[in-house]
């Protein structure tokens, strides 16, 4: 029992990333309402608010080098006024009972602020970029592409910005905050399609969010969220904000062509600069989310050649609008890839020239994602059946139902099709006959199958619904199902936990006070994964911190090269052996090193000293 609760109630200390996550809610929320007008879709508040803090710091950044500080300073002054603005105007930053969302969502997002960061690349990518923010207040360059651990210097910082702009209001660096501001975006897009899905089957909404349909939000947001995946959800990782804001710019796109034909109130200037809000926050937040951006107003003209209700023209003279910020935020970003980043190597990831494709392996390709697909049933069956809708939707296209399958449908066969270009031009053959990390990516369209699965729910029992209320006895088994299962499966969610990684952490940032900045370190861990070397680069914050791991072909050879080729001063940290003892160092002479322990060892002229020593978990030894 007492072991179960460790899980839960780590310490007061946990409240802090859910605390600063609602400010910054609440921040990016008055943003939005201040940069739109009245007309607006108030469940986007914060996708707007983003959006524009996003893109002024790009181009702010990449052109005139300001520092971020005094931008988020600024931004933090037009937020409050937004705020008031919206307080004194009779306007909504969020929708009326959004506080229930909250209190149901409470206990995960309760477990999220406990958790530490685990994972491959939060450590060699996104927590770097965000720290080096914080800490430069500007963007990486040729004269400092680095600082501390290693990162991609040449990715979009749409998605570190609000780790940067959480980090401010905390007061210091909050390496677990990704988690929670990843739960808050699934539950604020979980409103948006809900909502949008009670528009789409012609139901009446209500003023208010009442507890069984914040039940029904927090239920999207997760277990009826076929990509909710705990080990992308509660990490630092960018594909869930991808997911939510290629969601929330499908969905405006769908509002942007209703505007056109008159079917809402919404007037088509400002659906088409919500769209662009969201379009320009999408291409900043990962490199490859262009090919999204382009896919989305591929769909939106479809949609707009297809509906006899709109003026073609019109839609014509509005498109500029939706998608020149866009162009503009990416055009600026690969500026500074070339000229601000030119003379850094493997600023980006890039493809490979179109001969040395692996054309020939397509079938194989093909018949392999068919096979993960199988596997992850849950999302590619609504998607597939999106498609047949989609078709159906093309030849008739009678119903609001109608416009969101085929927007649905080409989104996820664009982005499929994508990502088997990426495998043909991009990864190696190895890596793409087994379609490494598909179902990964697979997950950029997670809040499109929300969208279509809540749509086609509520499409299809639209007739039993009155406005969006709930059988008594169902709202009641939501929420009790929305309170309880975060605790009943506590034990999936701490995934920080599994061994070793608590157990390389707690080293890591024990030898930090111990290995001075002139001394070298080297992590000798044969047959380890290399978390143990990455985990240490990342808290020692150093770049060229090199390791030897079971995929860097360890050999007792070369590791009797590497022992003998550190200087006097240096230290090997040992997590794991080839052979038994410590026969490498020092001739093996009064040297005995236990398969139970790791050690810190300092070298000393000829000689090797164990500096410290620590004890493995049991379920962690050779």
């Amino acid at each position: 029992m007492s072991n179960y609760l460790d899980l839960i109630f780590v310490g007061p200390q946990q409240a802090v990333p859910i605390i600063v996550a609602l400010v910054l809610w609440l921040g990016l929320a008055g943003l939005g309402a201040f940069v739109t007008n009245r007309e607006r879709l108030t469940e986007a508040n914060v996708i707007f608010g983003w959006a524009v803090i996003s893109g002024v710091f790009t181009v702010v950044g990449v052109f005139v080098r300001a520092p971020f500080l005094y931008l988020a300073i600024a931004f933090a002054v037009l937020a409050v006024i937004g705020i008031f603005h919206s307080i004194r105007s009779g306007q909504h930053l969020f929708i009326p009972g959004a506080w229930r969302v909250l209190v149901l969502a409470l206990p995960l997002l309760w477990i999220a602020g406990a958790m530490d960061p685990s994972q491959w690349d939060e450590f060699s990518h996104w927590l770097p970029a965000a720290q080096y923010l914080l800490a430069i207040n500007g963007f990486p360059n040729n004269q400092l592409p680095y600082l501390g651990a290693y990162m991609i210097p040449g990715y979009p910082f749409g998605w570190p910005m609000l780790s940067y702009l959480s980090s401010l209001i905390a007061g210091q660096f909050l390496n677990n905050i990704s988690g929670t501001l990843n739960v808050l975006l699934l539950l604020t897009f979980s409103t948006f399609a809900l909502r949008t899905a009670l528009r789409v089957a012609g139901r009446e909404l209500s003023v208010q969010i009442n507890w069984g349909f914040a039940a029904l939000i927090v239920l999207f947001a997760t277990i009826f969220n076929p990509t909710f995946i705990q080990k992308i959800v509660l990490t630092a990782y960018s594909d869930v904000s991808t997911s939510v804001v290629t969601g929330f710019s499908l969905l405006l796109g769908y509002y942007f062509i209703e505007s056109l034909a008159g079917r809402i109130k919404l007037p088509p200037a400002a659906a088409a600069l919500q769209l662009a809000l969201a379009l320009s926050l999408l291409v900043n937040v990962r490199q490859s989310n262009l090919v999204l951006f382009v896919i989305i107003a591929f769909a939106v003209t479809v949609l707009a050649l297809r509906d006899q209700e709109i003026n073609f023209g019109a839609y014509l003279r509005y498109l500029p609008l939706a998608v020149i910020p866009a162009i503009i935020i990416y055009l600026a970003w690969r500026y500074h890839i070339v000229v601000g980043l030119g003379k850094v190597s493997n600023a980006e990831l890039t493809l490979r020239a179109i001969d040395s494709w692996y054309f020939k392996d397509i079938p194989a390709i093909i018949a392999q994602m068919g096979v993960v697909a199988f596997k992850k049933i849950g999302f590619f069956a609504p998607m597939l059946i999106a498609c047949g809708f989609a078709i159906r939707g093309l030849v008739r296209f009678e119903t609001k139902f109608d416009r969101i399958s085929v927007l649905v449908a080409v989104l996820f066969l664009g982005y499929t099709s994508f990502l088997l270009m990426m495998y043909v031009g991009y990864f190696g053959r190895t890596s793409a006959l087994s379609v490494i990390s598909f179902w990964r990516y697979s997950t950029h369209n997670g809040m499109v199958a929300v969208t279509f699965i809540s749509a086609g729910l509520i499409y299809l029992f639209r007739h039993r619904l009155s406005r969006d209320q709930l059988p008594a006895w169902l709202k009641s088994v939501g929420i009790l199902l929305v309170v309880i299962l975060p605790f009943g499966l506590v034990h999936k969610l701490r995934f920080d936990l599994e061994p070793p990684k608590p157990h390389f952490t707690a080293v890591a940032k024990d030898i930090v006070a111990i290995v001075d900045e002139k001394s070298q370190i080297f992590i000798l861990d044969p047959f380890g994964t290399g978390e143990s070397g990455l985990i240490t680069r990342y808290h020692l914050g150093r770049v060229k911190t090199g390791w030897m791991s079971a995929f860097t072909q360890p050999s007792p050879a070369r590791i009797k090269k590497q022992i003998e080729g550190t200087k006097d001063n240096d230290y090997i940290l040992v997590h794991s052996l080839m052979e038994k003892g410590g026969q490498f160092f020092n001739n093996g002479q009064h040297f005995p090193l236990s398969e139970k322990n790791s050690y810190l060892l300092r070298r000393v002229g000829k000689d090797w000293k164990i500096t410290r020593s620590w004890e493995k978990p049991a379920n962690h030894r050779n």
